[in-house]
């Protein structure tokens, strides 16, 4: 067996997530964890490993792959001037704090609850694409609230293994921020909450003596290094498609398929 064989048996399907996740994440503006996940899950589990392992790995490889992919997205927001600064050096610190402590909890805690928690918000995520409500505008927010909201992003996102967007984009529209600029400052709040959690991940592997296969601690290699280069650059093809697809039938889509990945998890963890 050649090795262009063994690729594509082993490898080929990273290649495909990595496209789907740069579309995905060009067309519709969400983080690649929320798909990435369950996938990623999906693979390992058929690789041979456990399932409450898979989990954690897979938590960890999506925030790996995020941390690259995120630098694409802060790149084309900032020559749009979609972004908000005041708000990145306001909330940066304590989502980067929040997810942090986070990660370094997610690492030991049971796999069942991480994935109960993750098909919870899964199945919100969802529904708040099917409404695709419009939030009213309120006041601007004081410096205790926006850390402690920003702080709690962290927290969400990094057991949930997201950049943040799902919770950032509602708050800060909520705040008298356009949706244009809460999309493009939350993408760069992404990028500091997907680094402290790979940092808390790395560091739990360099304390490991034994590593699986192809992997650094929780960190699956081979998927990180064939999904990250290509969901960057398949993104601007999904922003492209924006302008000829309708986006909010697209949205129910996948809001549709969300929900079946929320309920298939949960449905595992209670049977």
């Amino acid at each position: 067996m050649d090795w262009i064989t063994v690729f594509f048996q082993q490898y080929a399907l990273f290649c495909l997530i990595g496209m789907v996740v740069g579309v995905l994440s060009g067309l519709l503006g969400i983080g690649g964890g929320i798909v990435l996940v369950p996938l990623l899950h999906g693979i390992l589990v058929a690789k041979g490993f456990a399932s409450d392992v898979a989990f954690h790995m897979a938590l960890a490889t999506s925030m790996a792959c995020i941390v690259f992919t995120s630098l694409s997205s802060i790149i084309a927001h900032h020559k749009n001037q979609n972004i908000v600064w005041p708000y990145v050096w306001s909330m940066v610190p304590m989502a980067f704090l929040g997810a942090l402590l986070a990660t370094l909890v997610a690492i030991r805690l049971d796999a069942r609850y991480l994935t109960v928690f993750f098909a919870s918000f899964t199945l919100f995520a969802a529904i708040q694409l099917l409404i695709d409500r419009k939030p009213s505008p309120q006041k601007l927010p004081g410096k205790i609230e926006i850390g402690l909201v920003s702080m709690l992003i962290g927290v969400i996102s990094a057991l949930v293994s997201i950049g943040g967007g799902t919770l950032t984009v509602p708050y800060l529209t909520m705040r008298q921020v356009s949706v244009k600029q809460a999309i493009g400052t939350s993408a760069v709040l992404g990028f500091p909450i997907a680094l402290a959690s790979t940092v808390s991940y790395v560091q739990d592997a360099l304390v490991q003596s034994v590593h699986a296969p192809m992997a650094f601690g929780l960190l699956y290699l081979p998927a990180i290094m064939l999904i990250t280069p290509l969901s960057v650059l398949f993104a601007p093809l999904g922003v492209a498609l924006t302008k000829r697809l309708p986006v909010k039938i697209l949205k129910r889509i996948f809001a549709c398929f969300l929900m079946g990945v929320s309920l298939n998890l949960l449905w595992s963890q209670l049977a």
